[in-house]
């Protein structure tokens, strides 16, 4: 073992490294907190969490519908309705540290408009796979 880049002792100490016996916060158990804590505050507004995919949430009232994904550290949020979804934006940010990027452009994948719907072009993808590659 090696000590960590920009961790410098003087003298005798210079081989010696600390050895982690337990971790303070074990990380797959605070991101299971944080996304418990999502969504009980997400279903407080009066989203409804998806049955199958945990990190998809949705509310119909009458003809109007809004869907949120959680997608790694990022919300994405969609509907017709765009006073309902600045309301859940202002609950959002009284109750998390939020920053609106605005509309949707990538997110692992590209997103293009257009006047035919929604596209998810994967020619990024795909140039990142051919650098990988030394292609």
């Amino acid at each position: 073992m090696e000590q960590p880049p920009g961790f410098a002792t003087q003298g005798e100490h210079t081989k010696k490294v600390c050895k982690l016996n337990k971790l303070l916060y074990d990380l797959k158990q605070s991101q299971r907190a944080w996304s418990g804590h999502f969504a009980l505050v997400i279903q407080k507004f009066g989203l409804c969490r998806a049955k199958k995919n945990h990190s998809v949430f949705w509310w119909i009232q009458h003809e109007t519908r809004i869907l949120l994904v959680v997608y790694v550290n990022d919300i994405v949020i969609t509907g017709a309705d765009t006073k309902e979804i600045d309301s859940l934006k202002k609950y959002l940010q009284k109750h998390f540290q939020t920053k609106d990027l605005g509309s949707l452009k990538y997110l692992g994948i590209e997103v293009a408009r257009s006047k035919k719907g929604i596209l998810l072009p994967q020619k990024n993808y795909v140039l990142d796979l051919l650098s990988e590659l030394g292609c």
